[in-house]
This record gives C-alpha cells, sequence and structure tokens, in this order.
C-alpha cells in the first residue's frame, strides 16, 4: 500500500469519551510544551553555557511559532483534510522534542522549539477542527466544553510533573517525555482517527481556504465571541506568569511545593467549564457567557481590593476561584460560539481563534511587566481589565448567533 493510500485509509474510529479524552490531548499539546520545562530554566541554562534571556527566548519563538502556525494549519486541513495534517503534525513535535533533547547548544535548541512549536499547534488547531465535523448543536457545547476545559487544566499539572522529572532525570527527560507523547498520539491517529472532514470534494482551493480567514474577520457572529475568549486568556496568562512572584516570594512558599498550587485552583475551571453546558442549555443567548464574566470581574474585583489590605494566601486563592471560575464558563462556550455557524471553514476558524488566545495571553504578561506595582495587585489589575474588554465586547456586539 502507498503512503498516501494508508494515510487515507479509514481506520477503526475512536468515539465517545475516549475520543474527547484524546482531542483533550492534542489540543494541550502546546501547554504541556510551554509549562512542563520552567522548572528545567536553570538547569537548562547551566547544561548548555546559556544567558537567562536565552533560555527565556525557547519559550519566547515557541509563543511565536505556535501563532503563527495555526495561521497556516488550519486552511489547510480545510483543503485537504485533518488526518494527513495531524499525522504529520506529530511526527514533526515528536522528532522535534527528542532532538532538543539531544541539544548540545542554545541555538539549536531555540530553531528546534519553532519545529515542536508547529507540531503542537497541528494538535491544538485541529482537535477543535474535528469536534466541529463530528458534533453539532447541544453535543458540541458539551465536547467542546469537555475539551477547552481539561485543556486549561494542563497548565496547572503540567508544571509538577515537569519539576519531579528535572529532580530525578534532569531538563533532557521532560523533552523526551514529551517526544513519546506525540509518538503515542501519532499511532492513535493512524489505528483509529479517520478523515472527518467530509466535505473536500467541494473545498475552496488553497488561496480560497486562505482568505476565509478575510471572510470570517467580516463576520460579527465570529468575531465577538472570538474576542471574548481571547480577553479570558489576558488575565490566565498574567496569572501564570506572576504566581510565582506571589506565592514563592511574597507569601514564602518552597519552590518544591509550589507545583501544588496551580493543581488547586485547576478545579475552579474544570466547575465552570462542567457548568457551562447546562447553563447554555437553560439560559438564551449570551447570558451564561455574561453570567461567565461577572464571576471574573467578582473576583479580578476582590482580589483587587483585598491586596492593598495585606492580605494572607488563602485570601487571594479564595479570589481567584471566583475568577478560574467564570473563565472556565466563558472560554468553551465563546469557542462554540465562534464555531458553530462555521463548519465549511471549521480549520480556518479554530485557527483564528486559537491565535487569537495566544495573543491575549501574551498580552496579558506585557500589561503584567509594564505596570509600576508589585505582583499583587498588578496581576488583579490585569484580570480585571481583561474581564472588563470581554463585556465590552459582547455589549457592543449584538445579539448570540
Amino acid at each position: 500500500m502507498s503512503l498516501d493510500a494508508a494515510i487515507t485509509a479509514k481506520p477503526a474510529r475512536l468515539q465517545g469519551k475516549p475520543l474527547l479524552f484524546f482531542l483533550t490531548l492534542l489540543a494541550a499539546l502546546g501547554m504541556l510544551a510551554t509549562n512542563m520545562y520552567l522548572a528545567s530554566f536553570p538547569s537548562l541554562g547551566k547544561t548548555l553555557a546559556a544567558t537567562p534571556g536565552q533560555v527565556k527566548l525557547t519559550l519566547t519563538v515557541f509563543l511565536l511559532g505556535f501563532a503563527a502556525g495555526q495561521l497556516i494549519v488550519g486552511p489547510l486541513s480545510d483543503r485537504f483534510g485533518r488526518r494527513p495534517l495531524l499525522l504529520a503534525g506529530l511526527i514533526v513535535y515528536a522528532i522535534a522534542g527528542l532532538s532538543i533533547a539531544l541539544s548540545i547548544n542554545i541555538e539549536w535548541m531555540i530553531g528546534l522549539r519553532i519545529a515542536q512549536a508547529v507540531g503542537a499547534c497541528t494538535g491544538s488547531v485541529l482537535a477543535r477542527a474535528v469536534a466541529r465535523d463530528l458534533f453539532s448543536g447541544d453535543e458540541l457545547t458539551r465536547s467542546l466544553g469537555f475539551v477547552t476545559t481539561l485543556t486549561a487544566a494542563a497548565p496547572g499539572f503540567s508544571p509538577l510533573i515537569g519539576g519531579l522529572i528535572e529532580t530525578y532525570f534532569g531538563w533532557r527527560g521532560t523533552f523526551v517525555l514529551l517526544a513519546l507523547v506525540g509518538i503515542f498520539a501519532a499511532i492513535i491517529v493512524w489505528l483509529r482517527v479517520p478523515e472527518t472532514h467530509q466535505n473536500r470534494d467541494t473545498a475552496p482551493r488553497l488561496g480560497q481556504a486562505f482568505a476565509s480567514y478575510f471572510t470570517l474577520l467580516r463576520e460579527r457572529i465570529f468575531l465577538v465571541p472570538a474576542l471574548a475568549t481571547t480577553c479570558t486568556m489576558i488575565g490566565l496568562f498574567a496569572f501564570f506568569a506572576a504566581s510565582p512572584s506571589i506565592f514563592i516570594e511574597r507569601f514564602g512558599v518552597p519552590p518544591a511545593l509550589f507545583g501544588f498550587i496551580p493543581c488547586v485552583t485547576v478545579f475552579a475551571v474544570f466547575a465552570g467549564g462542567f457548568s457551562a453546558p447546562r447553563l447554555a442549555k437553560r439560559w438564551p443567548g449570551y447570558r451564561p457567557i455574561l453570567f461567565g464574566i461577572a464571576m471574573m470581574i467578582f473576583g479580578s474585583g476582590a482580589m483587587l481590593a483585598i491586596s492593598f489590605a495585606n492580605p494572607g494566601m488563602f485570601h487571594v486563592l479564595g479570589a481567584l476561584v471566583f475568577f478560574l471560575f467564570g473563565m472556565g464558563i466563558v472560554s468553551p462556550l465563546a469557542t462554540v460560539f465562534a464555531l458553530r455557524p462555521f463548519p465549511e471553514k471549521a480549520g480556518a476558524a479554530s485557527a483564528l481563534i486559537g491565535c487569537f488566545q495566544m495573543a491575549g495571553g501574551a498580552l496579558g504578561t506585557v500589561l503584567l511587566s509594564a505596570l509600576p506595582y508589585p505582583a499583587l495587585p498588578a496581576l488583579p489589575m490585569v484580570m480585571l481589565g481583561g474581564a472588563f474588554l470581554s463585556l465590552f465586547v459582547i455589549f457592543t456586539g449584538g445579539r448570540a448567533p
């Protein structure tokens, strides 16, 4: 059998919860490769004789490659199908991870991180696109809510896992693990994931597929929910960036225990994500999203208020739970609203949402660094600003589709 015939052959389909868990794994590849090696920054720099700035650059180029790669992968999958792109991306992800583990200098690693980002973004984009291909209506809301919620939890668990690997195997072990995850995912796609994009025969030419970005950007029913979920990422990534300063430096949490804090807060995201489909069934239109935004405003506003009163660590965590609960509602529902009207452009729409979210996360970290205040109260200022931006987008964007 030729390679093309093998790729297009119809394997036994992965279904139900196993399919949703697998889509979650694909969507989380980028988060895992972003956060799992953060605890290894000092040892990585020492091993490769790199400055702290060069080590941080390995994260920066990954984020840039991840954002840009999505814009290429989405239209390609609309034109040529999901499965071939997924297989290629996962193979690139695995090879890049193994090559990074063998790096002998920081320059080599920086280049390989771009390749790893392109492979990771393939999984992220196509997980949403496959869900849009297979589900509709309430089933789409539930499935994307499940995938988005568990993906948002990945940054909560991955630093803890990465810290343990760093302790026992060093930073190279982290990238070996990431490569093994990529190999495992590629095998599952080969054996159990058939092509889900069934309208390729009528799909637009490649140039038209890329032009679909401009079509989507003119559609208010896409742009409003896409921007709403982007604004939630401002506060989330600001939290990732500020949490070491707040909990280790201010509250004296030992670095070895710091990884447990994101694990605890992640349950608030779970609660919001699993509430989202029920709220969407009970309340029409953007009302459940507005409820989630209200929770984000309450949580970040409470954190800002107590930050000027010498709060304890559990006061901060309590306010943070409300913010993350609201974010767990907003993010999956806004993603559903943005994807649902465009089944023929699911790849491009998914890519554009992912690019927006990454840009929102980058903006959150930039704003956090630019504010002339300590991490607390700078963090709740950024979180509150992102929540109000999301509210503004919804109120000025008109009715939900």
